[in-house]
């Protein structure tokens, strides 16, 4: 029964820790898509934790807003998923951790098309 009980505490205590690599506020970021990885476009994370859980939105240049679905941190990477709105397709978001509030990495479609996402809480201070 100890173990079972050492064995939450840990879940937990991994669970909390996740929660706190993400600052709430607003991230700035980009995206690049996979037929034009040279071009930036910008782009806005709005991080908030309702209830205690994360969410995210995702502000496009166009000021559209993307609601991300289950969005979570595990072992240093970030997940989500959201609706891509031109194309209408959902795409899965696998972001690692880069160090210094920033992570990057795909959002792909069920088809195998991609875009690299990016996003970096923004420096505060002198």
């Amino acid at each position: 029964m100890k173990y079972v009980f050492l064995g939450i505490t840990i879940c937990l205590l991994i669970g909390c820790k996740s929660n706190d690599k993400l600052k709430p506020g607003n991230w700035a970021g980009s995206l690049s898509p996979m037929n034009h990885p040279e071009m930036e476009n910008p782009l806005t994370y709005d991080v908030s934790y309702v209830n205690g859980k994360l969410s995210i939105d995702i502000m496009g240049p166009d000021s559209t807003v993307m609601e991300t679905r289950d969005p979570r941190v595990q072992n240093d990477t970030l997940y989500f998923s959201f609706e891509e709105p031109e194309e209408q397709v959902l795409l899965t978001c696998k972001m690692a951790d880069k160090g210094n509030h920033t992570f990057a990495g795909r959002c792909t479609d069920e088809s195998g098309k991609w875009a690299y996402f990016r996003m970096r809480y923004p420096e505060t201070g002198s």
